[in-house]
């Protein structure tokens, strides 16, 4: 594998590991949605556990599901920076993630993911340099203090397809929207990422051709 092509696969994994799974927006809509309120909603929603779900499911119950995961999915992609930084502290829309079935899961991902890459570079590029530096600094001392390690291994648990869909719309992202700058100011991090994920994987990330 090219060493771009290691870099752009490392920042597929950190966007998806910093986003907590799911999309972020950089900057507040109208009405400003907070992880709290992304909760509540969640919890209000009651869905059982059909991960293991064996047969057809009831087909009004699948429907209600996901008008559910819809409306959930519009609330998720309308937090911003420091509300997804809250909701992935709490980690309880993990929770909310690993009770779907893998068809709700990809209808899940298939609406937040793109605008969750554009809107993380986006945001990466709209901060002031020393702000990037900060960042980047977080997320190393995140991945020595072995946190990102430990979140890799829980996404990967959610599905190598959905990891596979990250890197693609991650390096769509990372070439369209992120401007040289912010790929001169990752460059360091995405160094880090792709050594935690060859100990993760076994090199699979960081093999070199």
């Amino acid at each position: 594998m090219g060493r771009r092509a290691i870099i752009i696969k490392a920042l597929a994994v950190l966007v998806l590991v910093w986003i907590g799974v799911w999309g972020v927006r950089a900057w507040a809509s109208s009405r400003r949605v907070t992880a709290s309120m992304l909760e509540r909603t969640v919890a209000k929603a009651k869905l059982d556990d059909w991960s293991k779900l064996e047969g057809d499911p009831d087909p009004a119950e699948a429907a209600r599901r996901e008008k559910e995961i819809r409306n959930i999915a519009g609330l998720v992609n309308r937090l911003d920076f420091r509300e997804r930084q809250k909701n992935r502290d709490e980690r309880s829309n993990e929770v909310f993630f690993s009770k779907l079935n893998s068809r709700e899961r990809e209808l899940f991902f298939d609406l937040t993911i793109r605008e969750t890459m554009d809107t993380f570079m986006e945001a990466l590029d709209a901060m002031p340099p020393d702000q990037r530096k900060k960042f980047v600094e977080q997320g190393l001392k995140e991945i020595e203090s072995g946190r990102t390690q430990a979140e890799m291994k829980r996404t990967r648990e959610l599905g190598d397809d959905l990891l596979t869909k990250a890197s693609e719309q991650g390096m769509r992202a990372y070439f369209e929207k992120a401007n040289a700058d912010t790929k001169l100011d990752l460059a360091p991090l995405m160094e880090a990422m792709n050594e935690t994920m060859q100990g993760l994987r076994g090199g699979e990330f960081g093999g070199r051709r």
